[in-house]
């Protein structure tokens, strides 16, 4: 093997993409399991579902816990190793992004080598460089809830199916994750360079309380108060506590445009102390009131 930096490469437009899944499953590992270094032969995207352990891509290496979505590129070395008393579980979709870069087939079970030299660079799918200047992160934190991780899972839940038109399926479900999956790469990486800050805002959009403890916070990524607050600002251009009503009153829209739920219901769901504190929050963060902003998207039958 010489190497991914040897593999083929093409530059293409996103909407350019002709993704193929070759394969899509589920898998657990067992406590202190190790999976030595293998080579990938196409593009690999592995999302830890539940349970910890080391994950390492290439030369760098990460604690991986639940939520943590890895890309792997084809060709690229890569290892596992569980923990010993919470073992991971993993999401794997494996797909050639600019079919038919490989003639690696659906199903095929030798998506991986694990000797070097048996790497034959001629079947593996091309690496892909955008020409927007996207770039497909290593590694990122995903919150299984959040919406663009559901046609990812959709993907896995496709494969096994041989209903006709399938394969037409598992692309439009993959590309649905993957163009939201770089988008919000993309603003996360701009946005959150400290890795402490990107720690919060991550449990901030998942809370389910309505108040954020800044004094705990600031323990835990070992900083000051002051100090929290000003990185929070320089890089999110708001305090963690508006942060966190922004992140509830998303979701409220969510529910407004999407469910029949009564306004009540939905403060009370996101962890507001009150109708009138939800409405007011509302009213000023969206600029109008929550009923009207339904009306806005019911249309007329």
């Amino acid at each position: 093997m010489k190497g991914a930096t040897a593999l083929k490469k093409e530059t293409v437009s996103l909407p350019d993409l002709r993704s193929r899944i070759l394969s899509a499953n589920f898998y657990s590992f067992s406590p202190r399991q190790l999976v030595k270094t293998r080579f990938p032969y196409v593009h690999v995207f592995v999302y830890i579902t539940a349970g910890k352990g080391i994950v390492t891509i290439g030369d760098q290496t990460w604690k991986a816990e639940t939520g943590d979505l890895f890309y792997l590129a084809p060709g690229v070395p890569h290892s596992y190793t569980a923990d010993p008393v919470d073992p991971m579980v993993h999401a794997s979709v494996y797909v050639d992004l600019l079919s038919p870069s490989t003639p690696k087939w659906k199903g095929d079970q030798q998506l991986n080598t694990f000797t070097p030299s048996a790497f034959d660079e001629s079947i593996c799918a091309s690496l892909v460089t955008f020409s927007e200047g996207l770039s497909i992160p290593a590694r990122i934190s995903a919150p299984r809830n959040t919406p663009w991780m559901k046609p990812f899972f959709a993907v896995i839940e496709a494969f096994p199916e041989q209903a006709v038109g399938n394969d037409l399926l598992l692309r439009a479900y993959f590309e649905s994750f993957f163009v939201r999956y770089l988008q919000y790469s993309q603003k996360e990486s701009s946005t959150f360079s400290d890795p402490r800050i990107g720690k919060l805002t991550n449990w901030l959009g998942k809370a389910e309380t309505s108040q954020v403890d800044c004094s705990e916070w600031a323990e835990r990524l070992g900083m000051s108060v002051s100090y929290l607050y000003e990185l929070f600002h320089k890089q999110t251009g708001t305090s963690p506590q508006q942060y966190l009503i922004k992140c509830k009153l998303d979701k409220a829209k969510a529910y407004l445009r999407e469910t029949n739920l009564p306004v009540t219901e939905i403060a009370e769901k996101l962890g507001f102390s009150s109708l009138h504190y939800f409405a007011r929050q509302f009213s000023r963060v969206v600029q109008e009131p929550a009923t009207q902003y339904r009306q806005r998207f019911r249309g007329k039958l």
